[in-house]
């Protein structure tokens, strides 16, 4: 199905191009297939930023991450990450550049409660600058 991660019986997601599965399809795709992660995930409308792989691989990568936290957390994410962060008056990403799976998945945790709980609660707290998101969340209760 278009847009939708398909795992075996064993939790293992299943490759769209050979059918076959794997633990992580992605490594698969790029060594076999000779297609981008990127472009994979574009062909069959998945979310860029989403990782696919079973949740057994998953557990290995964050042990393996917490295992060295100061080179993963401390150096990858810390220094090298402040490249890609929030910076106030920054542009942001405009919404042609969200991918539809990611808009989808926003959408689904809006209707969560305690979503739309802490939405109104910050809504509450905003100045003048977040009229907008004010009159928004007090109309949901």
């Amino acid at each position: 199905m278009y847009g939708i991660i398909e795992y075996d019986k064993d939790g293992k997601p299943i490759c769209e191009i050979c059918k076959k599965s794997f633990n992580r399809v992605l490594t698969h795709v790029r060594q076999k297939h000779f297609i981008s992660e990127k472009e994979y995930k574009l062909t069959f409308g998945l979310d860029i930023g989403k990782g696919i792989c079973s949740k057994e691989s998953a557990e290995r990568s964050r042990d393996a991450t917490l295992a060295n936290y100061d080179k993963c957390i401390g150096k990858n994410l810390l220094a090298c990450g402040s490249k890609t962060r929030f910076v106030v008056g920054g542009e942001g990403r405009p919404k042609d550049k969200v991918q539809e799976q990611t808009r989808i998945r926003l959408k689904e945790r809006l209707k969560d409660p305690k979503m739309i709980e802490a939405m109104f609660k910050s809504g509450q707290k905003v100045g003048k600058s977040g009229l907008g998101n004010k009159v928004r969340w007090k109309n949901l209760n």
